[in-house]
Parts: structure tokens; sequence; C-alpha cells
């Protein structure tokens, strides 16, 4: 684990390998590496700034095979590395090291790109191989952990952990993106293969991009959700049983760590499943969690109920509303590109707690995105009805009830990402003149063909809103702490197996995650299994009426996003005089603005330029 930079220029370039690393220097406080070769009229440079995980002693990077031909930078883990290794032992490798990183240098070895799929983890590399001069980038199949990359003007190639590292750099040119700035206001985060500068570019999840001797190939998809197959002719309980064997095999794969690990419990289903199989895969662990005071918001009984059953090293730290302000300023300092998705506080502040005890921990992300019913799907089924009333009834009766009324023809990928966005559509082209007519690229995500209307929205979370938002705020948050968090539910395995299956098993009569609730039965107890999703909301309108509402206020004024027309200042301004007047709540849009205004203040200078030519604004 760590972060990882490099690039590969013509000209030498001594000080920008420094640069980049020093810009992730939280993501790995272990340690760092540098590999620097001048080969062929190129300057060949990698870095690696390292979480010290697996093996220790002998795991630092970069690392070359054993003739230096190839050589990895990493990012992650791969679960599946003794498997690997003990082919490529039978196919004549010799290794020096217990590392999962000579796995994946010998691995690329022997298979090349074609390999890549075998890989089961959670990665973000780059594979330089000398005989061909050329540079493989590579993305694991959910985005767990992020990757950027820009094109350089001598033909050469730039890559890092994060996008501050890439500008670090000093190739890159810094001019804002509009189709980033669309993509953030539409969606609370920049959609791959876009980012909030227009010369950056992220690496899709699932994906693999190849530089040779100064060209670019076009990113390749290794990987790609299948449609669901017939319905099973198994027992549900037979199929329960399989889940939970794959969600056993998942954990016990993900806690092979020389350091310990930890689980972070929030006392919701997906946490307490992982935890349990955690248990059983023996050792007493420590378990992290978050508690409010406002009791209304709290559910730290369901963590100690859990905590109890599993006799786990229970550490909690209750928060009040101030707690959330007073890390406000530092949390959004560790974003790097703007995310505009609040319960990055939470993240922040429960990752900080349990970096304080352990290196590692494991987590219940993915659960939502593969086993439940999405909150939005009865009203797509509602929509499918609305679609044959009348149109008088449409727009005298019912159109005043359902608040998708007026969208409820558009098709499934808009409608659904309309529901979910900060800025709708109309508005967006308001708020950032220069974007319309433009269409964020959510809209145009790859799914499954397939009938099945629950499993397509499901995807397309999976595609866009979990490796956009969540798993970003995860990364972001604990990397900032020097913490590594492996989600056992998004292992290839159980992620086939969900995607395997049809609706009926995660949606059934009204009742999200049917399978897993049903596995879980008996495992965990029912309190956990049948009680309703609850959540905890960051009250972004009371907040930027009540303790940020001086700063909201110089933000709609004085941004420096404003200026020259990147944003429409006026909107912004009468959102935010219609929000203090409690007349409507744009919260949500001035939230957005407000993180994007932390970002650059904080990380570019004060004031924007606007290339007429690209439509973009600086941000240097």
């Amino acid at each position: 684990m760590g972060g990882i930079a490099g690039f590969i220029q013509k000209t030498p370039n001594p000080d920008a390998l420094p640069r980049m690393l020093v810009r992730i220097a939280h993501r790995g406080p272990d340690g760092e590496g540098v590999w620097d070769r001048q080969l062929g009229g190129w300057q060949v440079a990698l870095g690696h700034r390292r979480l010290s995980i697996i093996d220790v002693a002998g795991g630092a990077q970069p690392m070359e095979n054993g003739d230096g031909a190839v050589v990895i930078t990493y990012s992650g883990e791969v679960y599946n590395f003794m498997r690997l290794r003990a082919a490529l032992e039978r196919n004549g490798h010799q290794f020096r090291t217990r590392s999962d990183t000579e796995v994946i240098v010998h691995h690329f070895e022997q298979y090349g790109v074609a390999g890549i799929p075998a890989l089961d983890g959670m990665f973000a590399f780059a594979i330089w191989e000398a005989r061909t001069r050329r540079l493989t980038l590579a993305r694991d199949r959910a985005g767990i952990k992020p990757l950027y990359y820009a094109e350089l003007s001598d033909g050469g190639i730039v890559f890092a952990s994060e996008l501050h590292a890439l500008l670090a750099h000093g190739g890159v040119d810094p001019e804002l993106s509009i189709e980033g700035l669309a993509s953030y206001f539409f969606s609370d985060y920049v959609h791959p293969p876009a980012t909030i500068v227009r010369k950056a570019r992220k690496l899709l999840p699932g994906h693999t991009i190849l530089w040779q001797d100064g060209n670019f190939g076009l990113p390749h998809a290794y990987w790609e959700m299948r449609a669901p197959g017939p319905t099973p002719t198994k027992p549900d309980g037979e199929l329960a049983a399989e889940l939970w064997s794959n969600l056993d095999r998942a954990v016990s794969s993900q806690l092979v760590s020389d350091v310990p690990v930890g689980i972070l419990l929030s006392g919701g289903i997906d946490s307490s499943c992982v935890a349990t199989a955690a248990a059983a895969a023996g050792g007493r662990m420590k378990a992290f969690s978050i508690g409010f005071e406002n009791a209304a918001l709290d559910e730290s009984k369901y963590t100690r109920v859990m905590a109890e059953r599993l006799d786990v090293e229970w550490i909690s730290e209750t928060l009040h509303e101030r707690n959330l302000l007073d890390v406000l300023d530092v949390a959004l300092d560790h974003i790097d590109e703007p995310l505009a998705d609040p319960s990055f506080l939470l993240a922040f502040l429960l990752s900080r707690l349990a970096a304080r005890h352990v290196k590692v921990v494991i987590d219940g992300d993915g659960g939502d995105e593969l086993w439940d019913g999405s909150p939005t799907y009865r009203a797509h089924r509602m929509a499918a009805v609305y679609r044959h009333v009348p149109a008088w009834i449409r727009s005298h009766v019912i159109g005043g009830v359902l608040g998708f009324a007026k969208r409820w023809d558009d098709d499934m990928v808009t409608r659904h990402l309309r529901w979910m966005s900060t800025v709708d559509l109309p508005d967006l082209a308001r708020a950032i003149p220069a974007a319309k007519g433009m269409r964020p690229a959510t809209l145009a995500a790859a799914l499954p063909e397939t009938d099945d209307l629950l499993q397509r929205i499901l995807a397309l979370d999976f595609s866009t809103y979990m490796p956009g938002s969540v798993l970003t705020r995860v990364d972001r948050a604990s990397m900032a702490h020097g913490l590594e968090v492996r989600p056992p539910l998004l292992d290839d395995g159980m992620v086939d197996l969900s995607f395997a299956l049809p609706s009926r098993y995660k949606l059934r009569r009204g009742s999200g995650k049917y399978l897993l609730k049903l596995a879980a039965r008996g495992k965990i107890p029912d309190a956990i299994i049948d009680r309703p999703r609850k959540g905890f909301r960051i009250p972004l309108a009371s907040w930027l009426r009540g303790p940020l509402r001086d700063r909201i206020g110089e933000v709609v004024a004085s941004s420096p996003v404003f200026e020259r027309g990147i944003l429409d200042g006026e909107v912004f301004r009468a959102w935010n005089q219609a929000h203090q007047k409690k007349r409507a709540d744009h919260s949500k849009p001035l939230w957005a603005l407000f993180v994007l205004d932390h970002w650059l203040r904080r990380n570019r200078s004060t004031s924007a330029r606007v290339d007429a030519g690209s439509a973009t604004a600086s941000a240097v």
C-alpha cells in the first residue's frame, strides 16, 4: 500500500519526482523509493511512498524482476498473490521477498497485460518494460485505488495516485475543465476519465492504458460487468450458504497482513457481516466506530451489540456536531480533487480514530451497490406506470404529488442520475454557462444489456456513484492518516456472484439485501438484520444558515471561480439568498461551491483566468 508517482520525458527533470512524492507522503509514511534511468532518449522516473503492510522488511518499491527488465511501482493489495506465486514458481520463477509486489512483477513478466484480470485485489500500478520501452498503467475493477495521468508536451507521460502530485510535476497545464465542473456540480464528484483539470485524466476502474516510446494507446477495459444469468435452480438457502462461503473466503484473504488488522464497525448489516466472518477467521481484533451525543442520530447501541457478540476490542468516539465543524478545513485540505459528499467529514474522523491504533482495517463498503434494492427503484417502477397515465391526470392530479413527475419520460439512466444529482440539468446550464448543451459523462455510463431494471440501476451505481463518491471518500479520508481500508464485499468473487444473480435475490417483498440477510440469519442478531436503514446525514442546510452562513456569503460574493464567467455568480447568489430566507433548500449546490472554493484557495492562487478558446479557467 502507499502512493505512486512517476513520469517519462525527454528533457531530464531531476527535481520533479521529489516534488511529486512530497505531495503523497501521507499515503506512505513508512518510506520512499525512487527508480530513475536514462533509457533510449527518455528519462524514466518511478517513485513510491510506502505504507508497510506485507513483508515489512523486504517489500520496498519500486521493484524490479530478476534481470531488471520489468519494474513496478504499485499502490494497493493483491489478495490472491500466494496462489499466483505458487503457479509462477511451477513455471520456474524465483522470488527474493514475501511481498505481493514481487508476485505482480513476475506475473506480468509471464503473462503481460493479458494477466491483469487474474489479479484479485485493490490496486493502481505502473509497470515499465525496458525491452519494449513500454509503460502500462492499470486500475482495479471496482475503482478502489485512484490513478491520474496526463500527456506531456514532448510526448511523454506523467502519473500519480493523487491529482496534486500529478500537478506538482510542473508539466501539466492546470486550467480548470468545464467538463469536469459540469460533472462535479451534477454528481458531487468528477466522473472519469475527466478531472477538474482539463489536461489531467483519471483511469477508469477495470482499465489499462499503454504508453510506448511517445505513443499513447486508448484506455482498454480488461473487465466488464455482465448481465445476470437465468434464475438459479438452487434453493435460496443453498445460494445464501454459497454467498457466505464467498464472504468467508474474501475476508480471510483480506486479513493477510504482517501488521494487525482492525474493523470499521457501524452496526449495519454490511459491516456486521464482514466483522462476523473476520471473527470466525480467528484472533481478537480491534473494532472502531463513531457515535453521536444526539440520541436521534446515534447508532452505538447496535455497534455495541455486535462488539460484545464478537468479543472484539471496541474503540468508539462520541462526537458532537461541533466536532465535525472543527475539522472542516483540515479535512477539506485532504480531498485532493473536489468532492461534495459531506460525509467525508465522518470518514475523516473515523479514519483518524482507527489510525491511532492500526495501519489496516476492513469495512463493509460495497454492500449497498451490490445487494440492496435501490431507494429509487420504486420510483422507477412508478415512472413506468406514470408513462401510461393520460396527460390531463398527470398534469392536474399526479404531477403536483410526485416529485419525479417532471422526469418520467427520461431514459432510466438519465432519470436515476437526475434524481441523485446535486444540480439538475436545467440549473446546471444556468450555473455553468460554458457547459450549456454539455451532458455530464455519467449519462453515458456503459451498462450490461439486460431487461432487469434493478440490475441496471445497481450496475449504474456500481460504475458511477460508488467509485466516484463512496470509494473516493474512503480513500482520501483514510490515506490522509496513513490507514489502509480493505472492502471484502468488493472482492472479485463477491462482485461476480452479485451480478450473476437476478434482482429477485436483492429485493424481495419490498426489502433490500434479501440474499445477504438470509445468509446472515443466525450469524448476526435479527435486530441488526431487520432494522431499517438510517445513516447519519450531515445537517448541511442548517450549517449554511448557521455556523457557515458568513463563510458561504463570502464565497458567493468573491470566489475566484466566478471571475470572468467560469460559473454564473448571480445564480449562486440567488440560490444562497433563497436558502438563507428558507424559501428553498439549495444546500447541495452551495456546499459543492464551498468545497470547490476551498480547493481553489488552498491549492491554487486566488485569481482564475479563462482561456476563451478552450472555455477553461486557470487554476494557477
